[in-house]
């Protein structure tokens, strides 16, 4: 094996722990009365609308993309009826305990952005703290890649994370036009590093969306199973080898 391709989300930034689910401990943290399905509606309607308009700029990091995102989600509940201004003002009353100010209506909503924002900002640093060890160690020993379905902001946030010496190649789906599970999208990193397929080795927590693409270009794959967001699917696969924290890799490389 001569190269290594990492998956970014989850993979890397969140101890396996699917994005989803950060976000939604998010929304029980600031108190936000909705439930798991609504938040769930709103969350695939925030995906879809960054992967089709083109509102984050490239030199945001983590933080401003998450304000962006959590305001994209909670206009959507508020579109649907599943919040309202007057939720909003009575969550934050009842979480202040009195001491927050009079708010209008955008700072009252912006509060709970930024709040929320906040929270997915510092758990995404620690875990890539958490992980860089093994990102060094990987690119001491491998030609190294990342590819990630992401917004066209990628480098930014590796960037502010400290990562982005670690990677000959950054390939962000926004950039480079094509989206997991499209093989396509690791031909591009495999062709970059000058490497075959065979001598590839690519690491990430999506069955679908990584697995697949890698075995059918030929590459050999490492499927880190965190925690999913369909995990009844994800229960369905056997593939091996699989790993449960991204510090295994040291054990199977």
């Amino acid at each position: 094996m001569k190269g290594v391709i990492l998956d970014y989300g989850a993979t890397i930034d969140s101890n396996g722990k699917h994005w989803a689910e950060v976000l939604w401990d998010s929304y029980t943290q600031v108190s936000l009365p909705i439930t798991k399905e609504q938040f769930r509606e709103a969350y695939i309607y925030g995906e879809r609308y960054l992967s089709m308009v083109d509102v984050i700029k490239p030199e945001q990091n983590f933080f401003e993309l998450m304000q962006v995102r959590i305001g994209i989600e909670i206009d959507y509940l508020m579109q649907q009826g599943m919040l309202s201004q007057a939720i909003l003002d009575t969550t934050l009353r009842m979480t202040s305990n009195g001491e927050v100010p009079i708010l209008d209506n955008a700072e009252t909503k912006q509060h709970f952005v930024d709040a929320m924002a906040g929270i997915c900002y510092d758990y995404a640093r620690r875990c890539t703290l958490d992980a860089l060890p093994v990102v060094e160690y990987l690119a001491e020993k491998y030609d190294l890649a990342l590819v990630s379905n992401f917004y066209g902001n990628l480098s930014a946030v590796l960037q502010d994370f400290g990562l982005l010496r670690c990677f000959k190649v950054v390939v962000d789906s926004t950039i480079a036009g094509v989206r997991k599970p499209d093989p396509q999208i690791f031909q591009l990193a495999i062709d970059q590093l000058g490497l075959k397929p065979k001598d590839v080795t690519i690491i990430g927590d999506s069955y679908d969306k990584d697995i697949q693409p890698a075995v059918s270009l030929g590459c050999q794959a490492i499927w880190y199973r965190g925690d999913s967001w369909d995990p009844e699917s994800d229960a369905k696969n056997d593939y091996q080898p699989t790993i449960n924290n991204l510090i295994e890799v040291y054990d199977l490389l």
